[in-house]
């Protein structure tokens, strides 16, 4: 369980930057579209669909990680009450995931608007709004240190 763990770790770690590459992205290719008046096209909806891939494999590496291998969370699960007395634990317990899940959540909503848009305009500027409120929840909740949580910024 702890090599797995680990394993699982490391995926979760090491995803975020895909997560991070593939949303600013989308911001650059919304931005792009917006100031030069282009088309919609094939790179701005594969770098949402890229974006949106990895964070929904982060949510069930998270998922996996937060009920059955995390040694934090499973501790902060089986006494909740503790757990929210120490900010460490309550982070990892509930700031972390509630507000990633949000996230992820403004990210899938922002996908569908961008899809029902009519405009080249509408769509770029739908996906900047939406991607860029999705970045900065992640962002918040990324232990750097911000939250009072640090992590290494690289796992091996």
């Amino acid at each position: 369980m702890d090599l797995l763990y680990k394993i699982t770790l490391n995926l979760h770690s090491w995803n975020r930057y895909a997560i991070l590459i593939a949303g600013f992205a989308v911001i650059y290719f919304a931005i792009r579209g917006l100031n030069s008046k282009t088309s919609y096209n094939n790179n701005s909806g594969k770098s949402m669909l890229f974006f949106l891939s990895s964070l929904h494999f982060q949510l069930l590496i998270g998922l996996l990680m937060y009920f059955v291998l995390s040694p934090i969370t499973t501790h902060a699960l089986s006494d909740f009450g503790s757990a929210m007395k120490n900010g460490q634990i309550r982070f990892w317990a509930v700031e972390h995931a509630f507000v990633n899940i949000i996230a992820i959540g403004v990210a899938q909503t922002g996908s569908i608007l961008v899809r029902k848009k009519s405009t080249d305009r509408e769509k770029h500027r739908t996906a900047l709004i939406w991607t860029l409120i999705a970045l900065v929840l992640i962002l918040l909740m990324i232990p750097m240190g911000l939250m009072g949580v640090d992590r290494p910024w690289f796992r091996f």
